[in-house]
């Protein structure tokens, strides 16, 4: 297997263990996770949805949606990547968030184009009365530091394709720093740590100083007290740095991120598929990956492969 495609695939395989692994315990607070659990570190299903062993979210699904829309047209992904997105709607999965259900209701009535998305996000935002900051745009984000070679484009996609349901500046920001850590740890092999303040930088060429303090300021100086692990984007993106951070594999990042409780499944998400990048499929525990179907893995294989088709010619 070759560097490229050990990383990505360790990317796609890191937010579903996450996912996986973390939906036993979302809506769990945290001191009750310690009670219970003492530290769960075996993906064992249940939590509030009842899922199987190895059964994943949304999370996942929307990640492997953004991932194939991508494949489908590099050049112009936003309107399949939403064809993706109502395809998996019409499959009537078990959770889907309250922004990106209310997004998905305008779309799915007709009268918007398929390239209206934004249009439907703006006026979701405006009926959830500004309250579009949510993590669901970032539990997804990964693919796009995967497929593109120019850190702009990377920025702009993932911004691009946040606001097809969150229309929140923040929302969209937190993807674009997601998604360039993962481009510079894929393409330069930057450590987190070093990741993380390029990533920075970048955003804040583009942005104002405050937006990106509030995003990375606290985890690029290591000041990590409050964690909350709620759906707030910015939240989540602080809670999912940590575990990457202050970790030394891949293991021990994804059981730092779930055991916050709360959004657990999403944080899961967001810090294995970093972390994923960063240590590459093989730094995956096996019993965690030996969790899926055939026909999970297949999927998350194909989509990887392709990603590192498109990545190695770009």
């Amino acid at each position: 297997m070759s560097e490229l495609l050990a990383r990505i695939r360790g990317g796609l395989y890191g937010v579903a263990v996450g996912d996986a692994l973390g939906a036993t315990l979302e809506f769990v607070d945290r001191a009750e996770v310690g009670r219970r659990w003492g530290e769960l570190r075996e993906i064992v299903g249940g939590g509030w949805l009842g899922l199987a062993p190895g059964e994943w979210t949304d999370d996942t699904e929307m990640t492997l949606a953004v991932a194939e829309g991508i494949l489908d047209d590099p050049d112009d992904p936003l309107p399949h990547v939403g064809e993706r997105f109502l395809r998996w709607k019409a499959t009537n999965p078990p959770d889907i968030g309250v922004t990106i259900a209310a997004v998905l209701r305008r779309m799915e009535r007709g009268d918007l184009g398929p390239r209206e998305w934004h249009r439907a996000a703006r006026a979701a935002h405006e009926e959830l009365r500004g309250m579009s900051a949510g993590n669901g745009a970032l539990m997804r984000t990964l693919p796009v530091g995967l497929a593109y070679g120019d850190p702009a484009r990377v920025s702009s996609t993932a911004f691009e394709l946040a606001r097809m349901t969150h229309w929140d500046e923040r929302a969209g920001r937190s993807c674009a720093i997601a998604s360039l850590m993962a481009f510079s740890m894929l393409r330069t092999g930057l450590r987190p740590a070093e990741a993380l303040e390029w990533a920075s930088g970048r955003v804040a060429a583009e942005a104002p100083p405050e937006a990106v303090e509030e995003l990375t300021g606290r985890a690029r100086r290591r000041e990590w007290e409050p964690l909350r692990p709620s759906g707030f984007t910015v939240d989540s993106l602080h809670c999912a740095l940590w575990a990457l951070l202050e970790s030394n594999s891949f293991e021990e990042a994804v059981v730092r991120a779930v055991n916050l409780g709360g959004d657990a499944d999403t944080i899961g998400a967001i810090a294995g598929g970093l972390a994923g990048v960063h240590w590459g499929f093989d730094a995956i525990p096996k019993r965690w990956v030996d969790a899926f179907t055939a026909a999970q893995r297949e999927r998350l294989d194909q989509a990887a492969a392709r990603l590192a088709s498109l990545a190695a010619g770009s």
